[in-house]
Formats: C-alpha cells, structure tokens, sequence
C-alpha cells in the first residue's frame, strides 16, 4: 500500500532532493564547471542503473542515483540563474561612463522617494563604446523629481550606481540578501538632475496593458472609496499591492494572525473560478464547450494572476490550479499532494531563488497544513447544524495552516497570534465579502450612481474590518514577540507536529517517541543558547546614521544608552536595534537617555567615554566614543586607548578623525564605514 501511494506523487519524490540542492547552493559556494560535471556524472549512473539493476528488489538503485540527480539539477539549476556568473552583466564592464536603463517595472511610491527596478540595458565607457549588458539596478528617485513610468528609458553616470551594502548592525535586516534573491546587487539614489530621459514606451506592451488596468482600478478605488488607508486595504485585497496601507494598520493584520488575507492567494483565485464558473454555467452542455469553458478559466486566472503582480503566493495557487483544470481538460484524476509538488518544481525552474521567499514558503506550508491536517480535525466535531458547521469548518482550516506556518512564523517575525483562531474567525468572512464588494464597484464603475454607493458600503465595512482587527490587537496578551529560534529548531518544531499529530490518529508508539525526541532536542538546543548568553558581557555601538544607540550586555541584563533620534523614532529603534534584543535573549532592559554632556561608565574594569559638547575631565579613558565634533588638542589631553567613531558624525569630521588617530598611532574604529563595534568585556 505505500510503495503504491509513493508511486502516485513522484513529484514529491522529486521536488524534495531538488529542493535541499537549491538550498545547498543558496548558502555555500560552489563551482559552475564542477556542478555540472557531477550532474553529468549521476545523470549516467541514473541511466545506467536502471539498465544493469532490474530487478524488482534492486529498484532503490535507480531511484537513489535520481535523487542525487535531482539534487545536483538544483544546485546547478540555482547557479546558472546567477545573473553575476554572465560576462554581459553590467558590473563585468571595465570603466564605464554611463548606464542606460529601462524602468523595469511600475514605480512604488514611499515616504521620501520613488521606487523601482531597472534594468540595465547598455553601458558606456569613456571612449563612448557602447556594450549591451544585463543585469538590474533598484533606483530611489528623489520625491521632487518629476515621476517615471514603467517602458521610460534613462541615462545615468556610472558612479552613482554603488553595490547594495550588507547590515550594518548585528542581526538587523539583511537588505542585501533579500535583494540577491531577486537578482539585484546594485542600486542608485537619483534626483532630477542625474539622469536624462532618452525614450519612453519602450517596455513590453502586455506589461503596459496590464499596468494600466492595475491603474484604472486603483483610480475607481480611490474615487468612491476615497480614504486612503480603506483604499490600501481593497487594493491589498483585489491585487495584492499593499503598500499604502498604514503601518499601524498593517502590524495589527499581522499580530492578531489575519495579515494572510491581504495577501493575494489561492483563496482570491478561487473566489474567482467560482464567480466565473457561475458566470460560464451554459457551457456545461457538452464536452466541446467544457473543453473551451475549462481554457477560459485558465486564460483568466493568469490574467488575473499577471494583474496581481505574478507574487509567491498568487503563482503558486495558479499554477496549481492550471494543473487541475489541465488534468481535467485530458480527464486524469490527480492527487493534490502531487499536483503541489508539481506546481513548486516549476515555479523554482522558473526562478530558484523562489525558495528564499517567505511568502512562497508561507504559502505552500499552509496549503500542505489545509489539505493534510484540516480534513483530520474536521472529522472530530461532527454537526447537522449548518452555521456551527460552517464555523467549525473555518476554524479547523485556521488551525491546520498554523499548525505548518508557525515554525516559519517564529522563524522570520518572531511572534505568534495568540488569539488567531478568534481574528480568522471575524475577518475571513468579512474580508470575503469585501473583495466581493470591490469587484462588484469594479463592475458598476462605468454607473456613477450606483458606483457611489457601493463604494460608499465597501468603505464602511472595510473600516468596520480595519477597526475590528486593531480591537483584537488590543485584548491583553493578543500575541506574543520576542520568541527567537534558529532554523534546526523551526525543522525540529516541523517533526514535533506532524508525529504528534499522526499518533493521534495511528497511535503509533513510535510517532509518539519521534515527537518526545523532537521536543527534547528542542529544548537542549533553547537551553544551551540560553546558558551560552547568560555569561555574556559585551558592549556594541550600533551603527546608526545622524543618531547614537549603545548597548551594554551583562548576562540576560542589558543597558541601552540612546540619543533623543533613537528614543522618539520606534520604527528606527525596531530596525536597527530589535532583532538584536530578541537575540540576545535580555529579560531586563534599561533605556538611558543620553544628552550633549559627557558621561564615564566602567563595567568590567573598563573605562568607556561618551564624548559631549564643551570640554571634559578625562584621562587616558580605555575607549572614547566620539559622538560630536572634538579639537585635536582635546583628544590630546584625554589621550585614549582606543577610539570609536559614532555614525552621528559628519563624513569630514570622522575622516579628520580618522587622519589623528594615524598620526598619533592610536587604534580607532568609524562604525558608519566598518558597521558596529562590538567589545566582549
């Protein structure tokens, strides 16, 4: 019976070696040549193997020897998309001048600046050679500048265009890395002055088309919805663009476990197979007309799909479901399990770094949690009661896909919504029904009086929803942040669940000693990270631009000394500085405002100086920390062992600085060029 069902999902026997391949090749360097050698190499033991071991006892051969295929076709797979290993990429050109680029995709509109990606279509060097090159550029425009358009062709100076720096902080957000994985490496800041447009219209004209349409609903939203954070909720909703919605708004969608919905995924695509289906219903007849109905559908999914932005999570459902409809047009029974595989292993040879997604991993893990757990705990509680049902029937969804997207959850945000069950509950409806309402004032726009009023409801109800979602936030306790684990602790947490749960069902002693193991394994890992930190002592200067944070680490106690920058912007502080607090485990924390005086703190034998305005009393200190402009004569009499550099100063005085600390042979540090210093006491 398992060897059959084992040969009903060959993609999942596929996908996963194809998977810990890509993986491997996203994290260690490996050599193209040799990759592609011991791909050849295994290809023809596969081959071989099915030649010389027939026999029906041998058959592991083959599929080992396929395995280890599929594991070196990820690897090698992952590397030739590398877009830096090409000789036409824009950054292999030898001094260039200037960068032609096309606006590659619709601009983003933020606080202080335009963005967007470009792609580099020519450069040019100082002989006015011109290269044709590839390769991306994520461009800033400066907010005063006149704005782009997608197609819009540039010109703009080379030496404007600096690689992407990595974090500057311990454990802050590695920027750098997320942009790798969507294959940019480079990026500008611009303003009017620093390019010149050459041409426009000249991008790919379905893009054009679907970009206008993406235009006229966000006009319609916005002319009969008219508030601008209900307008980013019903574009989140209708095509995933989410980006002008509050932020305050957006953490409470995320704390109470709801931020799902705003997400463009598998359930709007089937909201919309459904609404077209219905709409379709006299091509049932016969099979010609199936046939055609069946094409639309798909037709219009990926229409829909392409409006949405082609996301993580709107490929993966339409794929999936293109997979069904296919199967159903050739009429082969399929298995969703294979039919998932399926639809992942062609969205990562479409794009590996797919993998390194959140969105792409968050989607699949809930759909694998729906379609393997939820049917489990929908059998528990049986009802005739069609209402009861119908909650019992959300809930067990609800808990299922927490269940699989928990470990991820904890893993990248560090939280988990307590009163999820509760949020999904009273937002899913809602939020159904919203998206219904919004296609129905796409529907009706040409009508203005009708349009008027509904748009007129939509924007109470998502108001209403909005409300509702920031009331949840608020019960005490509503969820929890700060929880840290590191990836073999997320995979331990994984084999927990899924033997947990199977014992229930199969009561299995050996399901039941897996999740023992598990859960211990666990724990000694969350132990030993404890232990190892409670003997901390350390200081850090963040490197922050215009601004000063200093922590001082004692064990699970730490000391934050902070300027009036840090203190008054959280989003700062939570960028910067947040991720390092979850990581260092501190149970005790004191904020210590710190002003334009000088301050003396010993800790550990150590003298450690903040320098300040005006003169100061200090000798031979073991380190100063020079946070404004100081005389050379000044340094002089303090006469330090070590100096840092704080990011609050200006590029002149820390270079000015940097001169004295050379001349006088005295060790220094600049953290705004060198990232944070960092002192084990």
């Amino acid at each position: 019976m398992q060897h059959s069902y084992w040969h009903k999902i060959p993609m999942v026997r596929i996908l996963v070696p194809f998977i810990c391949g890509i993986s491997i090749s996203m994290f260690y360097s490996i050599s193209l040549p040799i990759a592609f050698s011991i791909t050849i190499l295994f290809l023809a033991f596969s081959i071989l193997s099915t030649i010389f071991f027939k026999a029906y006892q041998q058959r592991w051969f083959s599929g080992f020897f396929l395995s280890i295929t599929f594991f070196c076709v990820g690897i090698l797979l992952h590397l030739v998309q590398n877009p830096l290993l090409y000789k036409s990429h824009f950054s292999r050109i030898i001094a260039p001048k200037s960068y032609i680029i096309m606006v590659d995709e619709e601009p983003i509109e933020k606080l202080q600046v335009f963005k967007m990606r470009t792609k580099v279509i020519e450069a040019v060097d100082s002989l006015n050679n011109r290269y044709k090159t590839t390769g991306y550029i994520l461009l800033y425009l400066d907010k005063n500048s006149n704005p782009l358009q997608y197609g819009q062709v540039l010109k703009i100076n080379a030496n404007i265009v600096k690689e992407v720096s990595p974090p500057k902080n311990p454990d802050e957000f590695n920027y750098k890395r997320y942009l790798a994985f969507n294959h940019i490496y480079y990026q500008a800041y611009v303003n009017q002055k620093q390019f010149a447009v050459i041409s426009v219209n000249n991008g790919n004209p379905i893009l054009q088309a679907i970009y206008s349409v993406q235009h006229y609903f966000k006009q319609v939203l916005k002319q009969y919805i008219k508030e601008k954070n209900e307008v980013g909720v019903a574009l989140a909703l209708v095509y995933g663009f989410d980006d002008e919605i509050e932020q305050s708004t957006l953490n409470a969608y995320a704390n109470t476990g709801t931020l799902h919905v705003l997400a463009v995924s598998g359930m709007h695509v089937g909201l919309i197979l459904y609404i077209l289906n219905g709409l379709l219903f006299f091509m049932n007849k016969n099979k010609k007309l199936l046939l055609a109905k069946r094409t639309i559908l798909i037709a219009c999914i990926w229409i829909y799909s392409a409006l949405c932005g082609l996301s993580p999570s709107i490929l993966r459902a339409t794929v999936m479901f293109t997979f069904i409809l296919v199967s159903q047009l050739i009429d082969r029974k399929t298995n969703i399990y294979n039919t998932l595989a399926a639809s992942c292993f062609v969205l990562l040879c479409f794009d590996t770094n797919m993998l390194a997604n959140v969105g792409f991993q968050l989607s699949y893990m809930a759909v694998i949690g729906i379609v393997a757990i939820q049917p489990l705990l929908y059998k528990w509680i049986v009802t005739h009661n069609w209402l009861l049902d119908q909650i019992w029937k959300i809930t067990s969804v609800s808990i299922a896909a927490q269940i699989t997207t928990t470990p991820i959850g904890i893993l990248y945000f560090h939280q988990f919504p307590n009163c999820f069950l509760f949020s999904n509950l009273l937002i899913i409806p809602l939020t159904t029904i919203i998206l219904y309402a919004c296609i129905v004032l796409l529907l009706v726009s040409p009508f203005p009086v009708i349009a008027e009023q509904v748009g007129w409801l939509t924007k109470h109800c998502i108001a209403f929803t909005n409300w509702l979602v920031k009331q949840v936030e608020s019960i005490p306790y509503a969820y929890v942040n700060g929880l840290q684990i590191e990836i073999i602790q997320s995979i331990f947490m994984y084999v927990f669940f899924i033997a947990i749960i199977y014992y229930f069902i199969n009561r299995n002693i050996i399901l039941l000693k897996t999740a023992i193991l598990s859960l211990i394994i666990f724990i000694s890992i969350h132990v030993f990270q404890n232990f190892s930190l409670y003997k901390q002592q350390k200081l850090i200067v963040y490197s922050i631009s215009k601004g000063t944070a200093i922590g001082l680490f004692q064990g699970s106690n730490a000391s934050y000394f902070l300027d009036s920058t840090m203190l008054s912007n959280k989003e700062k502080f939570k960028f910067h500085l947040q991720q390092n607090i979850w990581k260092n485990r501190t149970s005790t924390i004191d904020t210590i405002a710190i002003n334009k005086n000088w301050q003396v703190v010993n800790v550990a034998g150590k003298s450690i100086v903040l320098s300040g305005k005006g003169n100061a009393d200090v000798k031979t200190p073991d380190l100063l920390i020079i946070r404004y402009p100081i005389k050379d004569e000044q340094l002089s009499n303090i006469n330090p062992k070590q100096i840092i550099i704080n990011g609050s100063l200006s590029l002149y005085t820390a270079k000015h600085i940097e001169e004295y600390c050379i001349r006088k042979n005295i060790s220094f540090y600049n953290v705004s060029n060198s990232g944070a210093f960092q002192l084990s006491l």
